[in-house]
């Protein structure tokens, strides 16, 4: 089970709720009895929107705070003796509320009940209505310019293109513009023909759902923003009758 438990005399208790593409039909069992069992949720807008639902007359934290400031918030309520959901689309572990809630628990020397409700990933969803992208090893990367150094990010940019990884990118723009998509771009005409099959997909799940499947050569900023999620095919990826297929390289008589 994904969940993380800590020695505390705190009374509450903090979940972390991935609530997936944030379409109802998407939220996972668990995740539901979980908003319904807390007394309190935090989340940003679009997220809270999206479960309104199952709120009711809860307590709701939401606005403009921070990650951190979230983090600092579900504590606040957890020593009051609360259960507490943060809630983030996706899955909280994977470029979302998790990191940053272990963090400030690790700096400000906090030892609290946790527990981790996982969720359909971003990268999950978009696969879905593309085909079979992920059918082999692929690496997960993120552009985000304020979660992450360049230079490092570039680096691994470069080993995953060279090793022939399927390659998916979160925050393809950023805060700062497309600096670093249009860098990627350059790195990626490297490793990858021109024909390489990219998918990007914008709000899985969601009533302006955005799919479409290019060629590397074809990639235009147009199609991108920072909501996008962009996968680049590999070497072996084709397009056949629409779908965006990453085969598996079984070999006969060997099993699974």
């Amino acid at each position: 089970m994904q969940a993380y438990y800590a020695k505390t005399d705190m009374k509450g208790k903090v979940y972390l709720v991935g609530i997936g593409t944030g379409n109802p039909v998407d939220l996972t069992p668990r995740a539901k009895d979980t908003l319904l069992e807390a007394g309190v949720i935090i989340g940003h807008e679009a997220s809270l929107k999206a479960v309104a639902g199952l709120i009711g007359d809860k307590q709701v934290v939401g606005g403009t705070l921070s990650p951190v400031e979230r983090s600092a918030a579900a504590v606040d309520f957890a020593r009051r003796g609360e259960v507490v959901a943060i809630i983030s689309t996706g899955d909280p572990g994977i470029y979302a509320i998790a990191a940053t809630f272990f963090n400030y628990l690790k700096e400000n020397h906090i030892s609290i009940s946790v527990e981790i409700v996982a969720g359909i990933t971003t990268a999950s969803s978009a696969a879905a209505l593309l085909g079979s992208p992920l059918g082999n090893d692929f690496a997960v990367i993120s552009l985000a310019d304020q979660a992450g150094r360049w230079q490092a990010t570039r680096c691994r940019i470069e080993q995953a293109a060279s090793a022939d990884f399927v390659i998916v990118l979160y925050n393809p723009l950023g805060k700062i513009g497309p600096g670093r998509l249009e860098e990627l771009t350059g790195i990626l005409n490297l490793f990858r023909q021109p024909a390489t099959p990219v998918g990007l997909v914008r709000g899985a799940g969601r009533e302006k759902e955005f799919v479409k499947v290019v060629r590397l050569s074809e990639l235009s900023l147009s199609d991108i923003d920072n909501d996008t999620l962009v996968i680049v095919g590999n070497s072996e990826t084709y397009v056949y009758d629409g779908w965006m297929v990453t085969p598996r390289a079984y070999q006969s008589g060997l099993g699974y």
